[in-house]
């Protein structure tokens, strides 16, 4: 069989979809709309694009990876993803974060849907951006922190005191607990110049001759150039608290990076890095007020193999205390896949009043991006993380949307609109996998059709794993009491419902062999009632519901799961409709015919006869004359109502008749004129009679399979019909 779905072009692999919580560690197995424990927006690469059936609640699986951007200090979030295949009608009170309508959120959620194969360039959502797993969360921090060389400066007391002496230089830490400095790392490299300022006669160039304890080094002056300063003979012996020490050579190790900002084989000519100051930016003055600070990153790139690098510099300036997110965008020279580093130039401090850490927190790269996607419907998502949205837990975007398909009434097809009817999908599964009107049943669908939209019964559920088509047809019937056939290349839904006219008979006389009767007993351990899970459409999550018949306790039901059922009466009736089956249909019939048995389809009403004494009498019709029907044997008559059915030259049954006896052992009298002429001339086989009291003439059997065996057996299987089936298909649950 074909599958029902196609695979999802998604080439998201980056889960982080949600503000803030990541729901998307992995796409988990089965349907996640089903699971309540895994509902979210999933990437599913090489997945299957849902398919919605009716009217469903979907979590729209991602097509790109989520991005972020900081905007105006406000970080956005941006997605792109599928909808469903085909069209939908979406009503836009009901999209959702979690459970609160995003109109709720105004101004702080941009959203727009686009139909099958629309363009979806309008909307900044479609840029397939890929997000470099290298730069992020390191150390407890949120980013990759740019280090810069440190300078210590202060007026007044400082937590850093330097010790100079003779070519030494030495670093201690202030201790609080002590009240006292403790040695300190030396915190400059070997070969770094360093600036001294604030200390009379040491001001000047040094650079780290090498490294003595943990917190020394042996120093030499430099001059302009760098070149040693010969005339230098030591640092006048000293202690400051309040000077300045700078590095002022360039050393590549400050870089964090390079990172390649795209994946092997992939080129890009857009990449853009985030930073986070989570400290704010700023010095606090003496009292209290924050005055202005600037900060400056230089970031490198170039492309895989070169080794010169093209700088580019932006400086951060501001006075405040409050988080700052900048989002840098930078259009390569050409299409390449890039190194990135980036490193800080202004020198870092050990002033507790200074707040300028700066964090490297993303880079990403934009791939090669989709305009369209043929089939399917996709919405693009821009949001803004503000506190409402920040603090839930559950921020996942959902939806509630409606298929439009062609609905078939009055013999054509309506244009596509929105629909919950069985039959619409039904005919569109169909037609998904490359049949025509040809290979449908339509007379047969459009008669149930009006049947189905009569009682309400719809069809609403989510297809997103791989299956066939005859298990979807068969899942999208059952709400309606049916099932889909093959006869003679036509799928055709066939629905167990009440019967009243018998279409065939099989009787001794056109079966081969005798009529098997496998009776099930009734037995203690089986279930004594049928729980059903449905999915509520308020809570959009499982439920269920207990079905049982009197005399049941309901404490070991078997359960069912009613799949595109939004419904709890509806369910009810779905499970009372199996428990009723379980109780009243215990009796499966075989019997082998010649080909008489070919005129029956799957759940052909018929009516079966055997040769044991007491139920049906059967055999040939020899004379018929006006009402009196002549028979070849002698009839048996019983107390009460006889019936008398015949079997027309198309092997349909005729009747019933209420017959009553004559003169005559084997001719009766029927109540009404025959609807057809017998042939009794020897041309072809005469009609076949059955004949017996009103509850015992026949067994009422619905026909569940036939196998043809060559070109002369037909094997038949039935079970047992009973009206007591079908009790509760109107009803309610209590």
């Amino acid at each position: 069989m074909a599958v029902v779905a196609v695979a999802a072009a998604a080439a998201a692999m980056y889960f982080a979809n949600q503000i803030p919580d990541n729901y998307n560690q992995t796409t988990p197995d089965g349907s996640t709309i089903y699971n309540p424990n895994a509902q979210g927006n999933q990437a599913r690469l090489m997945g299957v694009v849902p398919e919605i059936a009716g009217r469903h609640k979907v979590f729209p699986d991602l097509l790109n990876q989520p991005r972020r951007e900081y905007i105006g200090n406000d970080q956005y979030l941006y997605l792109m993803m599928a909808v469903g295949v085909g069209e939908y009608a979406v009503d836009p009170e009901e999209i959702f974060i979690g459970n609160t309508p995003v109109s709720r959120y105004f101004g702080d959620i941009d959203y727009k849907l686009f139909g099958p194969g629309e363009s979806i360039t309008s909307h900044e959502a479609h840029r397939n951006v890929y997000t470099s797993p290298e730069v992020g969360s390191s150390g407890g921090q949120t980013g990759l922190e740019l280090e810069g060389s440190l300078s210590s400066s202060g007026s007044g007391f400082s937590r850093t005191r330097w010790s100079m002496a003779g070519h030494t230089l030495s670093c201690y830490e202030y201790d609080a607990e002590s009240g006292s400095y403790l040695s300190w790392p030396f915190p400059y490299g070997v070969n770094e110049i360093i600036t001294i300022s604030g200390s009379a006669s040491n001001n000047g160039d040094y650079r780290v001759v090498s490294k003595g304890s943990v917190n020394s080094a042996t120093m030499e002056k430099v001059d302009g150039n760098g070149d040693p300063d010969v005339a230098w003979t030591g640092f006048t012996s000293s202690q400051h608290e309040s000077i300045t020490i700078a590095s002022s050579s360039p050393s590549d190790t400050s870089y964090s990076g390079p990172f390649f900002a795209c994946p092997a084989n992939e080129l890009t000519d857009t990449i853009w890095l985030d930073f986070f100051l989570p400290q704010g930016l700023g010095r606090l003055k003496d009292n209290g007020d924050f005055e202005t600070r600037s900060v400056t990153i230089e970031v490198d790139y170039r492309a895989e193999g070169s080794s010169s690098w093209t700088t580019i510099s932006h400086t951060f300036s501001g006075a405040t205390n409050d988080q700052i997110g900048f989002t840098k965008k930078i259009n390569l020279s050409s299409r390449m896949r890039p190194e990135v580093r980036a490193k800080r130039t202004t020198p870092g401090t050990d002033d507790t009043r200074v707040y300028d850490k700066v964090q490297w927190t993303v880079l990403k790269a934009e791939l090669d991006s989709a305009s369209r996607y043929e089939g399917v419907t996709t919405i693009a998502v821009k949001i803004r993380g503000t506190n409402a949205l920040a603090g839930s837990a559950e921020n996942k975007f959902n939806l509630i949307a409606t298929r439009k398909l062609p609905v078939y009434e009055n013999g054509s097809w309506s244009a596509p609109q929105p629909t919950e009817d069985i039959a619409p999908f039904f005919a569109y599964v169909i037609k998904s996998v490359g049949h025509t009107d040809h290979q449908i049943g339509l007379e047969e669908m459009e008669g149930l059709h009006s049947l189905w939209s009569a009682r309400g019964d719809t069809f609403s559920a989510v297809f997103d794993n791989k299956t066939t088509l005859f298990e979807v047809l068969k899942k999208v019937l059952a709400v309606g009491y049916a099932e889909p056939t093959l006869d003679y290349g036509q799928i055709i839904p066939v629905r167990d419902g009440p019967r009243t006219a018998f279409e065939h008979m099989y009787q001794p006389d056109n079966m081969v062999g005798e009529l098997e009767r496998d009776i099930k007993l009734f037995d203690p351990d089986e279930p004594d009632g049928i729980e059903v899970e449905y999915f509520d459409p308020q809570t959009w999550k499982p439920a269920t519901v207990l079905c049982t018949l009197p005399g049941d306790l309901g404490q070991a039901p078997k359960k069912v799961r009613a799949f595109g059922i939004t419904d709890k009466t509806k369910a009810w009736r779905f499970g009372m409709r199996q428990r009723r089956t379980q109780r009243y249909r215990r009796t499966r019939y075989s019997f082998k015919t010649e080909m008489d048995g070919l005129n029956s389809r799957y759940l052909s009403y018929c009516a079966l006869a055997d040769d044991i004494p007491g139920y049906s009498q059967t055999g040939r019709v020899l004379a018929v004359n006006g009402r009196l029907i002549t028979l070849d044997a002698e009839l048996e008559w019983g107390t009460g109502t006889h019936f008398l059915a015949l079997r027309k030259p198309d092997g349909t049954l005729s009747g019933l008749y209420a017959a009553t006896p004559t003169d005559s052992a084997n001719v009766v009298e029927i109540n009404s004129n025959l609807d057809f002429t017998p042939t009794l001339d020897g041309n072809m086989e005469p009609p076949l009679y059955m004949f017996g009291q009103a509850e015992r003439w026949s067994h009422p059997a619905l026909i569940t399979d036939i196998k043809p065996s060559g070109t002369e057996r037909v094997s038949m299987t039935a079970v047992n019909y009973d009206e007591r089936v079908y009790a509760d298909d109107d009803g309610s649950p209590g």
